[in-house]
């Protein structure tokens, strides 16, 4: 929860003190330690865009002040986690090491169907229902490649999401990939045959 103490941690003159990630929002506490006691403290949400630190929604205050709605916006991200975990309409597993071969770096796995290690995503957050992807493309998902990234369609909400070669499991076994992806990867893969045709009928 304590916050690394570096430059890349620091909102304006405020230095990041504590941050806490859950939900799908990080809450930060800061401090300046030169300030009046009035504004010495800060809390905000941080976000990432691109590779620059953005701080949203700023509060300064007092140390209690703060702390009070650091808290309370902690407890707000852990009911919306919550809730999200209600609405998922299967059963909550985790894919595992041995329900997967072991991720080699030289192996092509584009066009395969990947799990994501349960410890490169947040706490409630490690389910098959985020761990596995339909691997598109990305430097990182052709063997020996200079880059990192693989771009995947997740199953469960099949949406885009791009993670690093290093964050990848391994290809799931055919026999361990749940009912539900199976048929969720079956609708992914007669959309993609669709644009296909679409794209070899507009030349």
């Amino acid at each position: 929860m304590n916050a690394e103490n570096n430059e890349s941690m620091k909102c304006g003159d405020y230095a990041i003190t504590q941050e806490l990630c859950i939900g799908d929002k990080t809450v930060v506490l800061g401090e300046k330690p030169d300030g009046y006691e009035s504004n010495r403290y800060l809390c905000a949400y941080h976000q990432m865009i691109l590779f620059y630190a953005s701080y949203i929604e700023i509060e300064t205050g007092s140390y209690l002040d703060m702390m009070d709605v650091f808290t309370t916006r902690v407890k707000g991200q852990i009911e919306n986690a919550r809730e999200t975990l209600k609405q998922i309409n299967v059963p909550l597993e985790v894919i595992t090491p041995e329900m997967c071969s072991s991720d080699d770096p030289s192996e092509n796995i584009e066009g395969k169907v990947i799990a994501i290690k349960p410890e490169v995503l947040r706490p409630e957050c490690q389910y098959a229902v985020y761990q596995l992807g339909y691997v598109t493309g990305g430097f990182g998902a052709h063997g020996n490649a200079r880059g990192n990234a693989v771009f995947v369609k997740t199953l469960y909400s099949q949406e885009d999401a791009r993670f690093e070669r290093y964050d990848v499991q391994g290809v799931v076994k055919p026999e361990c990939l749940p009912e539900w992806a199976k048929q969720n990867l079956e609708q992914i893969k007669q959309r993609q045959k669709k644009e296909k045709n679409r794209k070899g009928e507009a030349r």
